[in-house]
């Protein structure tokens, strides 16, 4: 659902076919998060110019419980659900950016891709 959105998105703006890719699977990955464990899921895109350099920003936020221990969830093979546990840091390592906040009450991850083929 997130990833199409962002994907037409990132076509639109030239994004390198790399960068597109590495951009729709983090999106992918944090977006299924957001809408398995969290509720009321939504997510924004942007596109703008971050540090004077033109990106798409990716907004995910969800109303969930929020995750317990968030530095033990962004460090590989760490798991509560039985899955893999690549999911969060292998979203932060595919783009050129990445933010996390979590409460009890929601989380919130933006990331950001810079667009380095930009057309004119």
């Amino acid at each position: 659902m997130f990833r199409r959105k962002v994907m037409r998105v990132s076509k639109d703006e030239g994004l390198s076919l790399l960068a597109l890719t590495h951009l729709g699977t983090a999106v992918s990955e944090i977006g299924r998060n957001a809408l398995r464990y969290g509720l009321n899921a939504q997510a924004t895109i942007t596109v703008g110019t971050y540090d004077g350099r033109r990106a798409i920003e990716v907004d995910i936020f969800d109303e969930g419980p929020g995750i317990a221990n968030i530095e033990a969830a962004m460090v590989d093979g760490f798991s509560t659900k039985k899955s893999m546990g690549k999911g969060l840091g292998g979203a932060r390592r595919l783009v050129d950016t990445f933010s996390i906040e979590t409460t009890p009450t929601g989380t919130r991850v933006v990331m950001i891709q810079f667009i380095r083929n930009a057309r004119a």
